[in-house]
Order: structure tokens, then C-alpha cells, then sequence
């Protein structure tokens, strides 16, 4: 359990100046579902799960799902090194390129990419239509399976009942961004909704993050922009009542930037473009038998993934330079039931049946490695010079969990999840939970899980790719966390959290440069989350959190490269006059060490200060926000990739900046 930042007892159209009026025992009565799939008490919780609502979203100014993030105790919000540097998220020390410890989903339904573990490539998302996001920092295989392996993250959109009407917004900002949305939800009949959702985001990209490049291979240096820009949209249609719901999501990526360049030499030519498109039914029959509750859900889902990429600028054969264009389709579908029965004397039971197809069909276009001349662009799909072949996985799996109130002090929840995967071995994943009540004031819990990360398709088929080889017989990543929570109230408007955690990873897979995946890595975290949330008074909030974690190789005992040992977070929000409100927020992140051998000087400390000024009802029905990020135009940095080959160390030998200070401008309309 966390602290709760800004939620509301009704998830629906709670707006800033309403933050104010809930009491901490009113926020710890919201209910949550990412810890055990039904609803409790957040201060209940059998996990260590933070909640970040749309009503912080928009006190603080925040405007893409990633930057929510930055909110929650244990998370590091970093830019992918190795390309496109799109954000990845670091939980609690584990840290790695691919960013596939992280389940992330879209109200429960798993994003993933299975051709790298991660989310599709550019992945954004906007936050206009989201109600909010549930982040569990436990292990979650025992409930999800693969990949909630550092934790779940769960982003839940808006329903018909939290559009209330229609909502339509424009925010216009630097570097020449454009946001624009339009939601409308309507009552059919008595028993129907219907919610729509339609967001634009684009932007030109900072064009001030310059970075130097020398490469080996073909002996270039230069100077350049990272290449961050983009143009997505993101729609959804539900349509639901009492038992059903039926939802259409497409989220549609134009064009991006690859950041620092697919070869770490700047690429101002090349795009990523892609499409997601989802239909999911979901069917929920409560007592259907006497303390029964059966819910199904099915979905499909298909993926458009497409890159073009100057690797190198002409430089011999290669006249129009080193161009590779690969891309994928992937098809995936699912069928679940879960039935839980409550007529057990104070136990909840929760049993689960499920099984996920999913298939990879690569396409490539280059003119290297193709088998002929040098610099003539070939179609290679399906041959043996492509990155890979069309794969396809089936996993099924089984559940069995028990909620039980031994009495009204304590309560157990133990869990077991079984995965049998069609391309690698079957895996077994418990977890148990004890939480204690008996003090008014204070809720201890004590938490245990098994987590594993299923091979992604990169790292089991991969060919012709020398930056990762696959191995068949490369098999799951294992953890094993434990933890111990301490919630205390001393009165009602104040709370302080302390969370302590230790954890074992095993069979870590390592991709080495040239070298197939091997299961060959291990690591082992410790630390500890401390948290606090206080209404000083009817105008005035304040929270933040301070996050200490030391991770360490389990080989070389070194600590774990790039991911801070240490974070503050500190946030205001104060309704200083009627319909004005002032929220700020503050972030430091400390001691991100090298790799072994990385001779660099070391990765600076950064803090980062962002100030967002809103006026409710500037006309009637029309509210204006005013932000700005990185109020201080501090130099703030992430690592670029190190490379033990290369002889300096990394092809960029400078760290990436990110974005420096920003302005933003907001209209909303509620009619």
C-alpha cells in the first residue's frame, strides 16, 4: 500500500477544486483491483500499489501517461539507450535496456509487444481520456503471469459515467506541440452507454538536445539534434451496461523520431510508424449461482510495427547509405473466465482459466546482409538473411487464490499461477500476503511473491542481428521479493508509509553483443520507500516521498549500472484563491553508477522542478491551464549505451539531455 495521491471516493468528474474536501480516511476507502483482480480498500491492499488519479494529472500538468510515473516511490522514468529513446521504466533497481520486466497494461489488457517484451515502438500514450493509474510494485505473476515481474502497471480509461457529456480540450506548447481531444459519452436506453474518445498529440521535438557521435565501423563523428518527434492519436469506443462491455481502442503512431539513431549516429531521416488495433468483449454475471460471480473476456488484437532506418550516411558501396526497413505484424488473441465464490465463511476464492495465442510475422528491406551486392536494397523477408521468421506461442494457464479474514484484525491472501508456455518451459508462480489491522492507527502487511519474465521473441529467434542473437533454448527470468509495509495515521489528515523490500533475481538473460541470449545473469536489491500525504488545511495539500534502493550484480557483486540509488519527490497543491489553484512538484534523482569498465565520469544528479497554474470557469464551462517543465532549464541527463568493445566506451560518449524548459498552454471545455 502507498499514500494516495488525489484520488476520489467516486472516480468520476472530480475536479481540482474538490481535491480539498476528502479527509485520509476517505482516500484510504478507495477500492483498487490490481492487487488481487477484485475490488478492496487501498490501505488493504495485499501489495505495495500507489494510485495516480486524473485529478493529480491535471493539478500537476502532466500530459503523456509516462511523465505519471515520475509520481510513484521506487520508479525511474529513463530513456531507452540502445534507440528511439522512448520511456522505460526502472522499479526499485531493476534496470535494463528493453524495459521488459514492466507489464503494462490498458484496463487489464496486456500492450506488450512479445518481439521485444516491451510495449509497441513509440509507444505513448495521452492522458485526457485516462480516469487513472494503478501501479503495483510487487510481484504479480501469481495474478498476471508473464512480466509482472518488477511490478504492473495498469492505466484505466474514462467511463461513460466519468465523461458525464462532452469534454473537448486544445493545449498548444514548445517545441511546437499541438494536443487536441473530444469525448463524448451518452445513455442509450436505461440499461446501455455508449463513451467515445478521439486525442491528436504531435510535436517537432527538442532541437536543442544535441549530442557528438564517433563511430568505429565506418569512422564517422559528427553532431546532431536527437530526434524526438512524433504524431500519434489515440481512439476508443465502449459501449456497456450492467454485464457487457464492448470497447474498440486503436492507437495509431504516424511518425517518430529514432532519437539518437538505430546505429547511435544521428538519424534525421528515419520513422517509426505503428498501429494497434484491440476489440475486447468482457461479460460479468454476478450470483449467477449462489455466491458465485463468472466473468469472461475475449479479446484480438493486431499490431502494425514499421521502421525505416539511414544507419550510416553513403559511404562506399552504400550511395544512398546503410538503410534497413524492418517491420512485423502481430496477431494475438485471448480467452479467460474467472469465477470467485463468497459463500465460504470469511474467504474469497478465485479461481482462473485462460490460454493467449500470439504470432510474429517479420517483413525486411535492406541493402546489407542480404546475400548479394553491397548498398542494393532486397526484400530478405522469409529468407535467411531476415532478423527473423514468423514464430507464434500459445500459453495457457490456471489460477487458484484465497482471500481469507481469519478474523477482524488479520487477513492471509495466498495465490498460485500456473503458465505453460508452447516454446519454453511450463512455470509456477505463488505469493502470499498477511495483513494486520488490530491498531487503529496503523496497518502492517507482510508480502511474498515469485515472479518470471517469458523470453521475448528477440531473444528466442533473433538472426542477422548482431546487437541480439536469439537462443531456443534460453529460458524464463525468476524473482523473489519480500517485503514489509508499515501504514500509520497518528490523526485524520495526516499518514506516513514505509515500505522495505528484498529481492533475489535469477537466470537473467544476457544479450551481449554478438553473442546468443544466455540465461547467465543474476541480481539482488534491498531498500526501502518512505512516503507521507498531508492535508495541512482546507487549501493547502502537501506529499512526497523519499526512495533508497542498492542493487547489485549477483556475479560481479558491482551495483547495477544507470538505475539511481536514491529519489526525492516532493509536491504542493494549494488553492490560493477561489477557482485559482498552484500545483508544483519536484524531483531528484542521485547516484546512477557506471557500468564495469565504463571509465566516464559519473552520471550526474538532476532535479527537475515543474509549476502548473489553472483558473476553473474562466468563462462558463471553459477552464485555462498554464504549465511549465523544467522550470529551472536544468541540465538534466540519462546514460547512453556503453559498449566494453568499443574503445571509447560508447559510440556517444556525452549522456543523453532531455528536454530542457517548457511552456504550455491549455483550453477545456465541458458542455
Amino acid at each position: 500500500m502507498s499514500c494516495v495521491y488525489l484520488p476520489s471516493l467516486a472516480w468520476s468528474d472530480i475536479s481540482t477544486d474538490e481535491l480539498f474536501e476528502l479527509s485520509m480516511e476517505e482516500l484510504l476507502d478507495i477500492e483498487v483491483e490490481i492487487a488481487t483482480g477484485q475490488s478492496l480498500k487501498l490501505s488493504h491492499v495485499p501489495a505495495v500499489v500507489n494510485v495516480i488519479t486524473a485529478a493529480e494529472i491535471e493539478a500537476m500538468g502532466v500530459t503523456e501517461f509516462s511523465q505519471v510515473l515520475e509520481m510513484i516511490p521506487g520508479v525511474h522514468v529513463y530513456l531507452n539507450p540502445v534507440a528511439r529513446l522512448e520511456s522505460h521504466f526502472s522499479i526499485r533497481g531493476i534496470h535494463t535496456a528493453d524495459n521488459s520486466q514492466v507489464l503494462v497494461l490498458l484496463d487489464g489488457h496486456d500492450v506488450a509487444y512479445v518481439g521485444t517484451g516491451s510495449t509497441p515502438t513509440g509507444f505513448r500514450m495521452p492522458v485526457a481520456n485516462i480516469a487513472r493509474i494503478e501501479v503495483m510494485k510487487s510481484p504479480g505473476s501469481a495474478l498476471y503471469g508473464a512480466d509482472a515481474f518488477a511490478g504492473v502497471i495498469n492505466i484505466i480509461t474514462k467511463s461513460a459515467d466519468e465523461i458525464n457529456g462532452t469534454q473537448a480540450g486544445w493545449r498548444q506548447g514548445s517545441f511546437n506541440s499541438q494536443d487536441i481531444w473530444l469525448q463524448h459519452a451518452v445513455s442509450l436506453n436505461d440499461r446501455w452507454d455508449l463513451a467515445f474518445s478521439l486525442e491528436t498529440s504531435e510535436s517537432d521535438g527538442d532541437d536543442g538536445r544535441i549530442v557528438k557521435y564517433s563511430d568505429e565501423i565506418f569512422g564517422f563523428s559528427g553532431n546532431g539534434p536527437l530526434e524526438t518527434r512524433y504524431d500519434y492519436s489515440n481512439a476508443q469506443v465502449t459501449l456497456s451496461n450492467e454485464d457487457w462491455k464492448f470497447k474498440l481502442w486503436n492507437w495509431n503512431l504516424d511518425d517518430a523520431g529514432h532519437g539518437q539513431g538505430a546505429a547511435q549516429v544521428v538519424d534525421p531521416t528515419g520513422n517509426d510508424q505503428s498501429e494497434l488495433y484491440l476489440v475486447d468483449i468482457q461479460h460479468e454475471k454476478k450470483d449467477l449461482f449462489a455466491g458465485w460471480n463468472l466473468s469472461s473476456r475475449f479479446n484480438y488484437e493486431l499490431v502494425e510495427l514499421d521502421a525505416h532506418f539511414l544507419l550510416y550516411p553513403p559511404v562506399g558501396p552504400f550511395v544512398d547509405g546503410v538503410i534497413g526497413d524492418p517491420g512485423a505484424t502481430q496477431r494475438k488473441s485471448s480467452l479467460s473466465f474467472r469465477a470467485d465464490y463468497t459463500k465460504f465463511a470469511g474467504h474469497r476464492l478465485l479461481l482462473g482459466v485462460g490460454s493467449e495465442w500470439v504470432e510474429v510475422d517479420p517483413r525486411e528491406v535492406k541493402n546489407f546482409g542480404t546475400g548479394g551486392a553491397d548498398g542494393v536494397i532486397v526484400d530478405v523477408t522469409g529468407t535467411q538473411f531476415a532478423y527473423m521468421v514468423r514464430e507464434s506461442r500459445t500459453v495457457n494457464h490456471i489460477l487458484l487464490q484465497d482471500e481469507w479474514d481469519v478474523d477482524d484484525d488479520w487477513a492471509l491472501t495466498a495465490g498460485v499461477r500456473y503458465d505453460n508456455y508452447s516454446d519454453f518451459k511450463d512455470t509456477t508462480n505463488p505469493r502470499i500476503a498477511v495483513v494486520w489491522k488490530e491498531l487503529s492507527k496503523l496497518t502492517t502487511k507482510f508480502l511474498y511473491g515469485r515472479a518470471f519474465r517469458a523470453p521475448a521473441f528477440s531473444e528466442l529467434y533473433f538472426q542477422n542481428n548482431p546487437a541480439t542473437l536469439g537462443n531456443r533454448n534460453v529460458s524464463a527470468e525468476k524473482i523473489d521479493t519480500y517485503e514489509a509495509v508499515l501504514d500509520y495515521r497518528p490523526v485524520s489528515e495526516f499518514n506516513v508509509v514505509l515500505s522495505i523490500f528484498r529481492y533475489h533475481i535469477s537466470d537473467l538473460i544476457d544479450r551481449s553483443f554478438g553473442i546468443p541470449a544466455r540465461n547467465i545473469g543474476k541480481q539482488k536489491g534491498s531498500g526501502f520507500e518512505l512516503e507521507t500525504n498531508w492535508h495541512v488545511n482546507s487549501k493547502l495539500q502537501l506529499r512526497g516521498f523519499y526512495a533508497f534502493q542498492n542493487a547489485e550484480d549477483g556475479v560481479t557483486a558491482a551495483d547495477v549500472p544507470n538505475a539511481p540509488q536514491q529519489q526525492f519527490y516532493a509536491s504542493a497543491h494549494w488553492g490560493f484563491l477561489p477557482q485559482w489553484f498552484l500545483g508544483t512538484q519536484m524531483k531528484w534523482i542521485a547516484d546512477r553508477k557506471r557500468a564495469v569498465g565504463d571509465q566516464r565520469p559519473d552520471i550526474g544528479d538532476y532535479t527537475i522542478l515543474d509549476a502548473t497554474l489553472k483558473r476553473r470557469q474562466l468563462l462558463p464551462n471553459m477552464d485555462f491551464t498554464f504549465s511549465v517543465r523544467n522550470l529551472l532549464d536544468e541540465d538534466a541527463r540519462e546514460p547512453t549505451l556503453f559498449e566494453l568493445a568499443h574503445t571509447q566506451g560508447a559510440t556517444i560518449p556525452g549522456d543523453y539531455p532531455l528536454a530542457g524548459r517548457s511552456f504550455y498552454g491549455e483550453i477545456s471545455f465541458a458542455l
